[in-house]
C-alpha cells in the first residue's frame, strides 16, 4: 500500500513499510493466518472466486495494479461478503491513488468482519495520508485493540497524534512501535516542535542537531532555526542560517532571519548589521514596500535596544509608512515614543495609526496608554471605557481605566471597576495586582493584603507584587513577613530603592540598627510610571519562510 502522489509525509519510509506488510499478507493468506485470511462465511469459498482472488494477489505482488483490480473486482462480484477481498481491493485502490474508493472498501471489510485488524490498520494509514487525523486515530486504536503489539499501527497512531499536536500521546505511541525514526525532515521538524512544546529541550536538541546535518529545503532551514531559538540555542540557529547558500535569492530572506535570530540572542549590534544588509539587498532587488517594512522594523528594535532612541523612532516611522495597514509597526513606533517620554508624539502616532486601522484593539489600547502618559485623563478614560463597554475579554483595558481613576483621585471607583472585571473575566495577575494597589490607596490594607497574596501566587517571580505585599504587611505590623517579602524583591531586583528604604524601616522597627543602617542611605524613589504595564515588549516580525522548496 503506497501513499498518493504528492504527499510529503515520509513517503519512502511508508512505502517500505507497506512492502513488508504486503509480503506478510501474501504469506499469511497462503498459510491461513487467522488475522489475514479469515472468512465471514463458514462455507468454503467458491472455486472461481478463489481463483480470481489469487490472480489478484499475484498481480498485486508483481505491481500490475490494473490487472489486480480487475481480478479482485471479479472476486468481489462472486463473493461480496468476503471481508478479505474488500480489504485487498482497498489496498490496490490506495496504490492507484483512488483513496475515497479505497476507504469505502476498508469500511465494508470492517462491517463484514469487525475483527479484521488489517482493515482497521489500512484505513487508519489511509486517513493519516489524507491528514484526517481524528479518523486515523480512531481506526488505528481499533487495530491496536485487536492486536496490541502491532508496530505499524503504533507508529502511524503516533504520527497521527503528532500531527494533531497531542505530543505526549504521540511520543508514547512512537516509542511503543520500536520503529527507527525516518530521515524525513518534515517529520523530524514536527517531532522537535513537540519536544519543544513539552519543555523537553534536551530531546529537542538531539532532533534539531540531526536535522542540521541533513540537506534541507530553504523553508525547512528557517523552521529548524526558529526551533533552535525556541529551545535557547540561538547560536546554532545563527550558524545554520549562515551556512545557507549565499546566492542573491537566498540573501533576500536569510539576512532578515539572521537579524531576528541575533535579536533573540540579545546581540543587538549584529542584529542591526544584518537588518541593514537585508534592507540594502532588498532595495537593490526592487522589493515592494511590504518587503522593506520588516527590515526597518528590525533596525528599529535593534537601535532601541542599543539606546539609539532617535534612530529607532526614525526606523519605526519608515516601517509604518511602508506598511500602514500592519499594526505591529505602529505599536513599536508608539512604544518607543513613550519610552523616550515623547507622549504628545505618541498620541499623534496612535491617532494616525487608528486612521489606517480603525478596528484595531491593540491600537485603541495604545492610544489610551498614550493619553494616560500625556496626562490627558479625560481622553484616556473615554478610550478605556469604550473598550470595557465593548466587552474586552482581556484585563488590560480594565487596568488602564483603573489607572486613570487612581490618577484622578477616584480610588473607590477604581476598586469597584477592578472587582467587576475580576468577576467578569476571572482571576488574573494584572487584576489582582492592581486591585491590591487600589485597595492600598483606598486605605484598606487587609483587603489589599489578600489581593497581593493572590497576585504573588499567580506570578511568584513578580518583584512588583512582592513589593506591594511587603509594603502592605509593614502597614499591618507584620514586620517579619514584610522583611521576607522585601528581601525577595531585592533578589529579583537588587537595585530597587523603594524596597531598600522599606527594609530600613522594618529593621528599625525590630530594633536591628545594624541592618537598618545598611539600607538607610537609600532614598525613597518614585515608583515607575504604571502605564508601562499597558505597553508590553516590542513586536518582532515573523520568521520569513521562503517559498522555494529546493535544498540550499
Amino acid at each position: 500500500m503506497s501513499l498518493p502522489s504528492g504527499q510529503r509525509l515520509g513517503l519512502p519510509f511508508a512505502c517500505a513499510w507497506m512492502c513488508l506488510i504486503f509480503a506478510f499478507y501474501l504469506s499469511s493468506v497462503s498459510t491461513g493466518h487467522p488475522g489475514f485470511g479469515s472468512q465471514t462465511n463458514s462455507s468454503a469459498p467458491k472455486k472461481v472466486q478463489e481463483e480470481w482472488f489469487q490472480r489478484g494477489l499475484l498481480a498485486l505482488k508483481e505491481n500490475r495494479l490494473e490487472d489486480s483490480l480487475e481480478a479482485l473486482t471479479a472476486a468481489e462480484r462472486e463473493r461480496p461478503s468476503d471481508a478479505r477481498v474488500h480489504n485487498f481491493r482497498g489496498i490496490v485502490l490506495t496504490r492507484l491513488g483512488k483513496n475515497a474508493e479505497a476507504a469505502a472498501e476498508y469500511r465494508e471489510a470492517i462491517r463484514l468482519d469487525p475483527r479484521l485488524e488489517d482493515a482497521y490498520r489500512n484505513l487508519g494509514f489511509l486517513e493519516w495520508t489524507e491528514h484526517h487525523l481524528e479518523q486515523a486515530r480512531q481506526a488505528l486504536l481499533h487495530a491496536l485493540d485487536l492486536s496490541p503489539t502491532d508496530s505499524f499501527a503504533h507508529y502511524y497512531l503516533g504520527r497521527a497524534q503528532l500531527g494533531a499536536k497531542a505530543y505526549s500521546e504521540a511520543f508514547r505511541e512512537l516509542g511503543l512501535s520500536h520503529v527507527p525514526w525516518p530521515a524525513d525532515p518534515d517529520f523530524l521538524i514536527e517531532a522537535a516542535t513537540g519536544y519543544a512544546s513539552l519543555g523537553k529541550e534536551q530531546e529537542a536538541h538531539k532532533v534539531l542537531d540531526r536535522l542540521a546535518s541533513m540537506k534541507l529545503a530553504a523553508s525547512q532551514v528557517v523552521q529548524v532555526a526558529k526551533l533552535y531559538v525556541a529551545v535557547h540555542q540561538a547560536g546554532k540557529a545563527i550558524n545554520l542560517l549562515n551556512n545557507v547558500s549565499s546566492s542573491q535569492e537566498a540573501k533576500t530572506w536569510t539576512y532578515c532571519d539572521l537579524a531576528l535570530a541575533y535579536l533573540l540572542d540579545r546581540n543587538y549590534q549584529k542584529a542591526a548589521d544584518e537588518a541593514h544588509a537585508c534592507l540594502d539587498i532588498r532595495q537593490k532587488a526592487g522589493a515592494s514596500q511590504l518587503q522593506l517594512a520588516p527590515a526597518w522594523s528590525l533596525i528599529g528594535i535593534a537601535d532601541a535596544q542599543l539606546g539609539l532612541g532617535n534612530q529607532a523612532i526614525d526606523a519605526f516611522r519608515k516601517a509604518s509608512a511602508l506598511a500602514p495597514n500592519q499594526e505591529d509597526h505602529w505599536l513599536n513606533l508608539t512604544r518607543e515614543l513613550m519610552e523616550q517620554g515623547l507622549y504628545a508624539d505618541a498620541v499623534s502616532g496612535a491617532q494616525e495609526a487608528l486612521r489606517a486601522l480603525p478596528n484595531s484593539y491593540a491600537l485603541h489600547l495604545r492610544c489610551g496608554a498614550a493619553y494616560l502618559a500625556a496626562g490627558h485623563y479625560a481622553e484616556a478614560e473615554a478610550t478605556f471605557r469604550e473598550l470595557v463597554t465593548a466587552g474586552d475579554p482581556l484585563p488590560t483595558s480594565y487596568v488602564g481605566l483603573a489607572q486613570v481613576l487612581l490618577r484622578t483621585g477616584r480610588t473607590e471607583e477604581a476598586v469597584t471597576e477592578l472587582a467587576a472585571a475580576q468577576q467578569k473575566l476571572g482571576t488574573s495577575f494584572l487584576l489582582s495586582y492592581f486591585r491590591g494597589l487600589a485597595l492600598d490607596r483606598a486605605a484598606k490594607p487587609k483587603e489589599a493584603l489578600s489581593a497581593f497574596l493572590e497576585a504573588v501566587k499567580i506570578n511568584p517571580n513578580s518583584a512588583e507584587a512582592h513589593l506591594g505585599l511587603g509594603k502592605t504587611e509593614l502597614k499591618l505590623q507584620q514586620t517579619r513577613d514584610a522583611i521576607a517579602e522585601l528581601e525577595t524583591v531585592l533578589r529579583f531586583n537588587p537595585g530597587n530603592a523603594q524596597a531598600q528604604h522599606l527594609l530600613s524601616q522594618a529593621y528599625r522597627r525590630l530594633g536591628d540598627s545594624q541592618h537598618a543602617a545598611k539600607f538607610a542611605h537609600m532614598e525613597l524613589a518614585e515608583p515607575a510610571a504604571a502605564e508601562g504595564d499597558l505597553l508590553g515588549d516590542f513586536l518582532l516580525p515573523e520568521w520569513e519562510i521562503p517559498a522555494e522548496v529546493d535544498g540550499p
